[in-house]
This record gives structure tokens, sequence and C-alpha cells, in this order.
């Protein structure tokens, strides 16, 4: 809801919403106007009697202009009436920010003016003035009025004639009103005239003066025998900060130009920033001191800027007077004797702010001579990675370089960086963020200071490449088939890098006996293939087992693993072993529209020992949709590829591909075209959304004439949400008379101000779900009177006290369904006006959402409810006259408040926990126990794989629900291993790369022996996030000692990668026999993919890997801002109906880890700059490592229950929370509309330029 100001000079409200400028005039449609002179009777009076009578009848003219009405008459009394008359010789002009093409152009001023005998009184824009012998006055206001940068004019635009018989007519022209406020509208803001708009003499207007950019408007009042009196009242009404008259001193029929300061009238504030000292090229004893000057406040103003240094002994000071309107900025710039070698202060201050920076000279006179001494900026990067590029600079001049370092990419700038460098020191500067990563491609690089320049092309001879870094897919894998006892197995893999740049790596294929787990056969070969850049290259790995003695079929399994990929699968050995259907690939083609077609494809390999024929299937939602037979010889294999039909619910399906043997699991994910879809009585919920349904009225009323009173039936109404699965009828405001929203206690909460409105119920429903507002009204035995009693229209009401359960109308999914009829935006209302005299029509119910020829006029997002609850199988279709269903029963706004946006995770594990005994006797086997956290949003099933002494001690697997916690155990063979000696053990979570590892000695060993039990480390962190390993360290010898407990690490990225020491600690005290210690060391912080391990004199754990990525949360330009059922663009307006209680906004990870981020929300009046909504989420962009993801999206929700209006709002992201640096914001504008706002001239404007045009006439 609009809020209005308080009233202002003359006492005329002032729209804080528009905030710029609202032209309207007297309205007076349709009305005859009459106005009285009262009990004054006319006799024989002197002339300033007869101006006293005159100006009375005006007064009361301009009091019936503001009222408009009633019908009355004016009489004109007898002794005036002959020296009343029109005049149209004053004319005005509104003029914005000072251009004559943002003009109405000269207008008529037309006055009601009497005049006889030199003695003069007049009616003219809006005010009563007289003249008297020392000049004009004024009696009454003019309608123009102005509060906190808000101004309002409302002029009427008469016209008629000499004033002759006894009574005046006033009559408003609708179509001319129409017309003429249009052409103002046009005139004002357009390259249209008035003139031209009038005549329709234009074909394709555009802006001259934007609305939401007007800092001023100027009033010229000019050949007004009232001139002096309108300066007056200008001067005496305003403030003069604000409202600026000119001339000073005026006479009747002179040029008055009122200037009224609008938007933002805040006090001038001159801060002062970005303070830069250089050397003068002209002088070498000066400095040259720049800043930038910029006004914060909304008024304009002139100041002196002062620019010094207050080094003691020698000051010097210059100053320089600038004006700035409000918003503007400009730059000082002066030069300042310097005489000492000593640190400067030099100081810029205005007189609300000063800043200043510290210049400090080696000699003088003295010049900076920044060089660019080193940097680490790498050759390559992969697509969306955000690499460390590090450029080091040092000051080999004799004055502090104050300098700018810019960072360019193929010649343009991308980047500058702010130094203050010493003389004599360096500075380190990571222009890792603007590497230009985000589009496959190659690069020229360059940086500049105002010394010295590096281009990596001409310096170190290369480009930067950016693309995928190499990714190892594995394309195919060839295992074995119809094996006999003795015969040897191989397995063969071909692997592609469909990355962009060339690679080097491992890849790991073994061969495992299903049932022990232990390994056959394993095989690393070392692959190095280009990328897309040069030619994707493949290549092949493989490894061939020795002779597989087996007494009865046994079952083989084998993995195929690179970093970026792994494939598995089984195959049998033995004497006819039978055939083995075994799924090798899946793909399905997602997102898919509900009822659309889906493209599916599955491979399938036989690797038993013979021939056979199986049922390849596919299957979701409990149904086969494919089902083909085929034959496969041993190790041969086929791929289908099918369509199938998506459900017509959307939603997230399981889909499963199947052969006699084995399953996989996929995913189609079925998305809907649009939000909402109506089904008769009922809505159906597309996407998942928070809406709301608010009661606008119930009428189901009758009157009685002998109580004369009216009296309500009793209504109830429930929410019924059908999630498919089951469905729920919730009472809707039950605490209240049980539920009876159509009581005369229900109409006066709606409907009075003064009582709290309780019928409002929101909630979130996910996609697929069925919604809808059911009622049921029910017949009444007996009706009493309300105490104290509520007067509705007039009339005193009756409630019902005895409700009859058996005479209802019921309107459900099931009942009288067409009593309820769901209305978009646009549709005809199926009875209009059919309301009684004693009830509220379906105009006073929805208000402005129903136009005068009864179609809804509805906001973003809305939904209307009709009910006809007083007669049951009613047809809106038979609703037209008196008697037909009136639909105005009950009345239901339905609301989409927002889109409820998040990342669906699947099942995510942690493994968290470790633990082995350090020692074991040479008979016993070791338990080795690893505890895992599901952390993701889904249950399933994790597998953990576990080697020892470099060999497998097989795979595990655990269902582990979201949040919960479980153990997964692996015998480690340790009573196989030799005495004497310690044997490291890994354990990882299959797919990842988490892995923690330690030792387990087996036998007594008689020394000091400092054994590593166990090493357990994040595999992932944000470089800004500080990371450690915790080392538990076991003294498993026989005497007490000391070691020192030593991390290294080497980071892979690097060209020649070595193992560096990153932390190391010391045994403050001595180590007993059998006493186990924990060391907390960090890890690496540097951005770089990392092996590392952990060592003492005696011992070393495995190694492991570790990634330190970099996270770039920043603010989404595109499709970010959700408000209802749309979302918008932070670059444009933000334009729509109705009110906003909702807004989310999207945020994206661009970079290569998952971190949290506080995003915060502001939102002002744009009007009068105050805040109206500020708010702070924490939002979580992604965990563990996003390398070779999509920029990963979060989003921040908020309450913000905004009215109609205009506004500005700012989102900012920060560094983990407010109190670190801002990492990204963005700004834009809100506009609000009533829902029967449409705008004169269509744009996107929140000023509306209305008129009215009157005629005088006998």
């Amino acid at each position: 809801m609009f809020e209005w100001g308080s009233r202002g000079a003359g006492d005329r409200g002032v729209s804080h919403v528009l905030g710029v400028v609202l032209l309207a005039s007297a309205v007076i449609i349709g009305a005859i106007l009459i106005v009285q002179a009262g009990q004054q009777t006319i006799g024989d009076i002197n002339d300033d009697a007869n101006v006293e009578l005159a100006e009375e009848v005006l007064l009361s003219v301009d009091q019936s202009f503001q009222r408009s009405d009633t019908n009355e008459s004016v009489e004109i009394p007898d002794r005036v009436r002959s020296d009343v008359a029109i005049s149209d010789g004053a004319t005005y002009n509104l003029t914005l920010n000072g251009r004559l093409a943002c003009s109405t152009g000269n207008r008529s001023l037309q006055t009601i003016q009497y005049q006889e005998n030199g003695h003069q009184v007049g009616y003219q824009g809006g005010g009563v003035w007289r003249m008297t012998e020392s000049g004009a006055t004024m009696s009454s206001p003019p309608a123009v009025n102005y509060d906190k940068g808000a101004l309002s004019v409302s002029f009427a635009n008469i016209s008629g004639q000499q004033i002759e018989g006894s009574s005046v007519a006033v009559r408003s022209n609708a179509t001319a009103k129409q017309s003429h406020e249009a052409a103002l509208q046009m005139a004002l803001f357009t390259d249209v005239s008035y003139e031209d708009a009038r005549t329709g003499s234009f074909s394709s207007p555009s802006y001259e003066c934007t609305p939401s950019q007007v800092a001023n408007a100027t009033l010229t009042i000019e050949n007004s025998s009232y001139a002096r009196a309108w300066a007056d009242w200008a001067r005496s009404a305003y403030d003069n900060k604000y409202v600026e008259v000119t001339p000073t001193s005026v006479k009747p029929g002179e040029t008055v130009r009122i200037r009224f300061a609008l938007g933002d009238v805040t006090n001038p504030t001159f801060e002062v920033e970005d303070v830069t000292v250089k050397p003068d090229p002209s002088d070498s004893g000066k400095a040259v001191v720049t800043a930038t000057v910029h006004n914060t406040g909304g008024l304009e103003d002139t100041q002196k800027i002062t620019l010094k240094h207050n080094q003691s002994g020698s000051p010097s000071e210059v100053d320089e007077t600038v004006t700035l309107a409000g918003g503007e900025s400009t730059t000082v710039s002066q030069s300042v004797s310097v005489s000492t070698a000593k640190p400067h202060n030099f100081t810029v201050e205005s007189k609300q702010d000063r800043d200043y920076k510290i210049i400090e000279y080696a000699a003088v006179p003295g010049t900076p001579s920044l060089d660019i001494t080193g940097n680490s900026i790498p050759a390559t990067a992969r697509l969306n990675q955000v690499p460390s590029a590090e450029v080091t600079v040092t000051n080999t001049g004799q004055m502090t370089a104050d300098q700018e370092i810019v960072f360019r990419v193929n010649g343009t700038k991308n980047a500058t960086r702010s130094v203050l460098v010493d003389p004599g020191q360096s500075r380190t500067i990571d222009f890792g963020p603007s590497m230009p990563t985000a589009e496959n491609g190659t690069y020229d690089i360059e940086v500049q200071t105002e010394d010295d320049t590096y281009s990596q092309y001409s310096d170190d001879g290369h480009y930067f490449v950016v693309g995928d870094a190499g990714v190892f897919n594995i394309a195919s894998v060839s295992p074995p088939g119809g094996l006999q006892s003795g015969d040897t197995a191989t397995v063969e893999a071909t692997v592609e890098n469909i990355g962009d740049i060339r690679k080097s790596t491992d890849v790991e294929v073994r061969i495992e006996n299903a049932t022990s787990g232990s390994a056959v056969a394993s095989k690393n070969t070392t692959l190095t293939l280009n990328g897309t850049r040069r030619g994707s290259e493949s290549g092949t790995a493989s490894v061939t087992s020795g002779p597989l003695a087996v007494g009865s079929p046994q079952h083989y399994t084998y993995v195929v693993d690179t970093p970026d990929d792994t494939e598995s699968g089984s195959f049998v050995v033995g004497s006819s072993p039978p055939p083995l259907f075994e799924i090798t690939a899946v793909d399905v083609q997602n997102p898919v529209a509900p009822n659309d077609q889906a493209s599916v494809e599955f491979t399938v390999a036989n690797t038993g020992g013979t021939e056979g024929k199986q049922t390849l299937r596919v299957e979701y939602n409990g149904t086969t949709h494919i089902a083909k037979d085929e034959r496969l010889d041993p190790g041969e294999s086929v791929t289908l590829n099918r369509t199938v039909t998506a459900p017509t619910k959307p939603g997230k399906y399981s889909i499963t591909f199947l052969t006699s043997n084995r399953s996989r699991q996929s995913t189609l994910n079925v998305q809907p075209d649009s939000l909402l879809e109506g089904n008769g009585s009922t809505i159906t919920i597309q996407q998942s959304v928070n809406a709301s349904v608010e009661l606008k009225g119930a009428d189901l009323e009758g009157f009685s004439n002998y109580r004369n009173s009216i009296f309500h039936a009793p209504v109830q109404m429930s929410l019924y949400v059908d999630n498919g699965s089951d469905p729920q009828s919730i009472g809707l405001w039950r605490k209240y008379e049980n539920g009876d929203i159509n009581g005369p206690h229900a109409e006066q909460r709606i409907v009075s101000d003064e009582h709290e409105n309780p019928y409002y119920y929101s909630d979130s429903f996910e996609p697929g779900t069925e919604v809808s507002v059911f009622a049921k009204s029910y017949g009444c035995d007996r009706y009493s009177s309300t105490s104290p009693s509520i007067e509705l229209a007039g009339y005193d009401t009756m409630y019902c006290s005895n409700w009859d359960t058996y005479d209802t109308t019921t309107v459900s999914q099931t009942q009288n369904q067409q009593n309820l009829v769901i209305l978009n935006d646009g549709d005809k209302l199926p009875a209009f006006e059919q309301a009684q005299w004693y009830q509220r029509d379906i105009q006073d119910t929805l208000g402005s959402r129903v136009n005068d020829t009864g179609y809804l006029q509805l906001g973003d997002g809305e939904r209307a409810f009709l009910y006809e609850l007083s007669q049951e199988n009613a047809n809106p279709a038979n609703a037209a006259n008196d008697g037909d269903p009136d639909y105005n029963d009950a009345v239901v706004l339905f609301t989409v408040n927002a889109i409820e946006k998040d990342v669906q995770t699947g099942p995510e594990y942690k493994l968290i926990d470790t633990d082995a005994p350090s020692r074991v006797d040479e008979t016993t086997d070791a338990t080795l126990t690893a505890e895992v956290i599901n952390v993701g949003g889904k249950s399933g099933e994790v597998t953990l794989e576990s080697r020892f002494d470099g060999n497998s001690v097989g795979t595990n697997s655990t269902t582990i629900e979201p949040g919960e916690t479980e153990s997964v155990i692996f015998r480690l063979p340790t009573s196989s291993k030799a005495t004497g000696e310690s044997y490291p053990y890994t354990v990882s979570v299959a797919g990842t790369q988490q892995k923690a590892g330690g030792n387990v000695r087996v036998g007594d060993t008689p020394e000091p022996f400092m054994q590593i039990d166990s090493v357990r480390g994040e595999s992932v962190t944000d470089s800004d996030d500080m990371a450690t390993a915790t080392v538990n360290v076991t003294n498993v010898g026989g005497q007490a000692g000391t070691d020192t407990v030593v991390l290294r690490a080497k980071n892979k990225d690097h060209a020649t990668p070595s193992f560096a020491s990153i932390d190391s600690e010391t045994m403050s005290t001595i180590l007993s026999p059998g006493e186990t210690r924990q060391f907390t060391l960090d890890m690496p912080t540097n951005r770089g993919n990392y092996t590392y391990y952990v060592e003492t004199s005696n011992s070393t754990a495995p190694k492991q890997s570790f990634f330190v990525g970099e996270s770039n949360v920043v603010v989404n330009d595109t499709q970010s801002v959700n408000i209802g059922a749309e979302t918008y663009n932070t670059s444009e307006l933000i334009e729509r109906r109705g009110r906003a209680q909702r807004m989310t906004v999207e945020v994206r990870n661009n970079g290569t880890v998952g971190d949290k981020r506080e995003v915060n929300l502001t939102i002002k009046n744009k009007s009068d700059g105050s805040t109206v909504f500020a708010g702070s989420k924490m939002v979580t962009a992604g965990t563990g490592d996003l390398t070779n993801t999509d920029p990963y999206p979060a989003w921040a929700g908020y309450d913000v229950d905004l009215d109609p209006g205009y506004y500005t709002y700012n989102v900012t992201v920060y560094d983990e929370t407010a109190s670190d640096t801002k990492a990204d914001s963005a700004t834009g504008e809100i506009y609000l509309k009533n829902v029967d706002e449409t705008g004169a001239t269509g744009n996107d404007s929140p000023v509306t330029v209305d008129s009215d045009t009157v005629t005088l006439g006998s």
C-alpha cells in the first residue's frame, strides 16, 4: 500500500512513492459543481465588502474543487455577478532538470477573477489571491505541494466565457481530460511536444528525461497579476535549501521561477577518497596530490578543498574550490612543495571528510621507479580454474611509489591493483582471480607499472592457454570371456583425453578375487595424451594375470582407475561358466518436459564363459518401458539406443537398467514448462514454490426488514493438499468463531484497520502437488445479535448462534466443483455487479484488481478463487442476471510468493576417522575400522577400499542415511608378514580423493621406534582457510625416546614438483614404550594439487592427495532475482504488479572449491533513501572439489514484504562473513505497481502525469 507524506504547505498531500513529479488536476468527472455563497446577502455595501464577498465565493469554489463529490450550484450574488469573468492571460510551465526538451510548454493558467474599481481577487492555480494597495497577497495556497523531494502540481484546465447568468455550471470533459493528461506526460518526459501529442503528430517517442534521474523541477508563472504573491508564498512555505525563488523582487505581471529540488534532498556531504601522490614532472621539488571528491548528499554545494602535507618544519598547503550537485564527483589535483627527505603525510580535506597518504622520501628531489622483478604467471590453466598468478614489484627509486598496476589480457585492461611501495621495498600481487579462465582460448598476458612492463609472450616465450585440464575418460573396457581353469585373464581399457590440455598420468588396471577381495593382478601404465586443443588422443592400458586355477566356476572383478574416471565389472573362470551379462555403460537425456520423449542408452557385455540370451530391460515408475532380447557370445557386447515417454507429473524419477545378472540406476529429470496449471477446482504446482492464500471477503448474507439488520450465514474453509500419496485437508482459521469466515466478526476484521486481520496462510509445495481452498456453507437455526453490536454498511449485524449441520453446501474436489471458479489475470468475472445493496461487491472485495468492465487485473503470480455457496450445482455460464449465482459469497486470493530453489544433492561421504592397532604379534591379524559420515542430501551405499603393504584387502560397502555415521571394518593380514617390521595401510572412499593411512608394527622391537600410526586430513580446502593433518604417533619399541614429526608435500601443478617440509613438531618430552601422542600439523595453503606424507626418523605414512583451491562466489547477473513466479536480471528494472512478499537472490561459485558465504540484501525507498529492508543469510555454495564442474549455485531467500512503490536494492557477498571483505555486489531497481497501474504512456516509469479539463459556462 502506498504511504502518503505529511501535509505540506497549504495542507495538501504529497506522494512519497513517486518521489519525483506528479502532475494532477482537480478531477470533477460527471458532476455539476455549484458553489453557494452561504447565508450572506448582498445589500448596499461598499467596494471592500464586495471584494470580501467575492473572496468568500472563490474560497468556496476551491473547497468544492477539492471535494467534487456532490451536485451543487454556484450562485453569483447580484452585486458581483457582472464583475466575475474568466481570464487566460497568465501561463505556467513545468520544466525538469532545466531542459527545455523536458517541459510541458507554456500552458494557460486560467483565472476566475472578480475585478471592480481597482479591487481584484482571483482563483488561479488552485489558490485564491487578492490585490491590495501594497501588492498581491495570498488568501488560500495554490495547488502546489512539496515535501521531502516530492512535488505535486494540480492545475485545472479551465475554459469558458464572460459570466452573464445567475449561476455558473462547471462540468468535467472526460475525453479532453484523457487527451490533455497524456499530452502533458509525453511533453514532460519525451521528445514529443504538448501540441504534437494532442494532435497525434509523432511516431516513436523517446525519453529526454528519465523519470528516475530527475533532480529538479522549475515551475514558471508568467503574466500573472499575482506574481508577487506567488513568490512570497513559495519563500515563506519552504526552506530555501530546497526551493529557490527568482527574482528576489517581483512586480505584477513579471515572471516568477520556483525551482524545487527533487528526489534525494539530503544535505551535501563532500567525501574524499582515492588520494594519490606522484612526483611533479615539471618541478622536482614538488609532488602532485590528486583525490576524488564525491558529494554523497542530495543537494548542490560549493566548498573549498584543501590539499596539503604536514611535515614538521616544512608544511605546504593549497586550496581548490569545487561545486558539486548531489551524486556528482570531481577530481582535484594540485602541486605541493616538498623540501625534506622524510615521511610526509599528504592530506586532502573538505568540510566533512579527509583522506591521506604517507609518502616517504629517501632523497629530495626524488622520484619512484617501480620495476617488475618477478612473476609466477602459469602457462596453462583449466577452464574456470583460479590459478595463482603472482607478480613482484620493487621500488628502486627515492620516493614512495603510489601507483596502479595494470593487468592486461590481449591488450585490454582486465584488472588493476593500487600499491604503495616505499623506496627499496617490494610487494607481491596475485592476479589469479583476474586470469581469463572463463573461456577456452589462447591469451596474451601483460603487466604494467608506470615504469616497467612484463609481457608473457616476449619475456617468457609463450602465451597463456586456457581449457579443460587433461581429462582421462575411460572410453571402453574389454573384459575377458569364456575362460577355463588355468587360463590367464587380460583386461584392456581404452582411455581418451577429452580435456583441452595435454596430460600425462598413471592408469591402473587390476583384477581381484570377487570372493576374498585379494588382488590377483595389478598394473600401472603411464599414458601421455594430447587434449582436444591439439587433436584428442587415446591410449590403452591393460593387465594380464597369471594362470587362474579354479576347482569350480569362480567370479573375478576388474577395476580401471584414472584420476578422472573409474570403471569396474566382473567375469567368470571355470569349466563351462554360465553367461554373465555385465552392464558397462548407461546414459539418460536430461532434463525433459512432461510427456516428451527422452533418449536412453546402455551397453551390455557377456563376461561369462558361454553364449547366452537375456532380456535387456529399462524400467521406471514400476513399469518396464523397454524389453529387448539379445544373444551374446563370450566377450561380445551390444549397445541399445531407445526412447521413453516421460511421465506426466514433473519430478525426478529413478530409471533402472537390468539384465538377468546386473542392474544399474540413473535419474530421469522431468521439468515443467510452466509454474502452475489449473485443473477445474484445483491448481497443480509444477515447481517447488512458496505460496499463500488470503481471504479477501465473504458475503453470504441476507437482510431482515423486521430486524433492520444484515444476517450472516456461517461458512468454513479448508486448504486441500494432495501430493499424490497423502491427501490432506487443513482447516483454516478455526480458532476464530469455529472457523466462520463469513460472520460479522470476520468481516469486521477484514474491512477495518482497527482490527487484526488473521485470514492469511502460507506454505511450501513440491512439484506435482494439487492445491485448492474448499468451502462449506451451513444453514442456520437461530440468529443472534452481536455483543457489542457490529455495524456494517450502516446496519446492525446478526450471526448464526445455532448452525444447521444438515443443511450445507459443500465445494470440494468431488462436490459442486463448478461452485468454485479459479481465474487468471485478464479473465472476465462470471457475475459482475450482481451483489445486493447490503453486500460488499466484488470491486470492493478485490479493489483495483477488478476494472470498471468486470475484468480481473491481478498481480504477477496471483489467482482469484470465487465461490457460489447459496445454491448447489451452480454454473458460472448462468450468472449474468439478478437471481443468478453471484460468485461473491467468498473470495480468496492465491499468490505465488517465491520459487523455492535448492541444489538437490545426492549422497556424499566423508571419511572422519580410522582406527587400527599400532602393534600386533606375529600370529594375529589386525582389524582396521573406518568411520564414514553421509554429509549429502540422500541416503546411499558407500564403498570403501583398503590396501595393506601395497596389496588390496578388498572393498566393503554399507548404506548410510543423510547425517548418519557408519563404521566399516577390514581385516589386515598381518599374521602373514615377517616380524620386526612396520607395514603401511590405507583406506579410501571409492571414487574420491579421500584417503587415510598409517602403519601397523608386527612383533617386538627392542630399541625406540616412533611409528606413524595414522594420518587424517582434509582432502580439499579453500586457500583462505587453514587445513591441518591429525597424526597419531606410537612408540612401538622397547625403550623410551623422542623424535620429530614432519609433514612434507609437493605441488603437482608445478613444472618440477619436489617434496618440501611444510610443518614439523619435535616431541617436547620422551615417549614411553606403548605410549601414543597426537600431533596437529599445518597443510599447504597455496593453490594446487598436492601429494603429502608424514614421517619420523623411523616411520613413513602412505602418501595422500590434497587439493587447495579457491572459492569465488559472485552474484549471478542473469535470471538471478526471484520474486513471486518470475525471475529477473540484476541489470534490468524489475517491474511487477502487486506486492512482493519474498525475494530470492542467486549467487554462484565460479571457483574450484565449495565454501560458505554471507549474503546481505538491503532495499531502500527510491524517493527518500530510507531503508525498508535489511537482511543477511549464510549460504553454502558447494562442498569439496568443484574442478571441472559448472558454476555451483546457491540461493539466499528474504521475506521482504514490500508494498507497491519504487525501490533500489543492493546485494553484497562477503568473503566468509560480513566482518570480511566484500567479494561481490550487485544493485538494481524494483518498481511495484498497484495492480491497476499501467501508466499513461505504457513506459516503465513510476512517474505519472494526470490532469483534467473543466469547462465553465452559463
